[in-house]
């Protein structure tokens, strides 16, 4: 019960419902927020769950890129050197990432884990030589 709408019908006078100032509305207010909040997490880098599963799959994408080169009697092993060198950054930046996210998340952290093994064995034996 508004007791002051009560009040202002038996004095007969209006409510004291004053306008509010364009400047100084809910609407302008909570537009105002949403645009400083938007301002300040576009200018921090996006960490979640969701971008190490993004990365793992350009991962996934990039070793099945690197198998069909392996398979292409045409390529040369100087030919492939750019893709393994793209693996091997992949590879660190989502082991990085990982460190702060997975932690509580222990079948993301083995999937991580083995993606980012399978990777480095593969980079490895470029290195070693086990193609030539």
């Amino acid at each position: 019960m508004d007791i002051t709408r009560i009040y202002d019908s038996f004095q007969g006078q209006p409510s004291s419902s004053k306008k509010v100032d364009g400047d100084c509305g809910f609407k302008q207010v909570f537009d105002k927020k949403i645009n400083e909040m938007n301002a300040a997490t576009m200018n921090t880098p996006v960490s979640s769950k969701a971008d190490l599963i993004k990365n793992g799959d350009k991962i996934l994408t990039l070793l099945d890129d690197y198998t069909r080169e392996l398979a292409d009697p045409a390529k040369t092993l100087k030919d492939m050197e750019p893709l393994v060198k793209i693996i091997e950054k992949e590879v660190s930046l989502i082991q990085d990432k990982s460190a702060d996210i997975v932690h509580n998340d222990k079948a993301l952290e083995k999937i991580i884990k083995d993606l980012a093994v399978t990777a480095n064995v593969a980079v490895y034996k470029f290195h070693r030589g086990d193609y030539i």
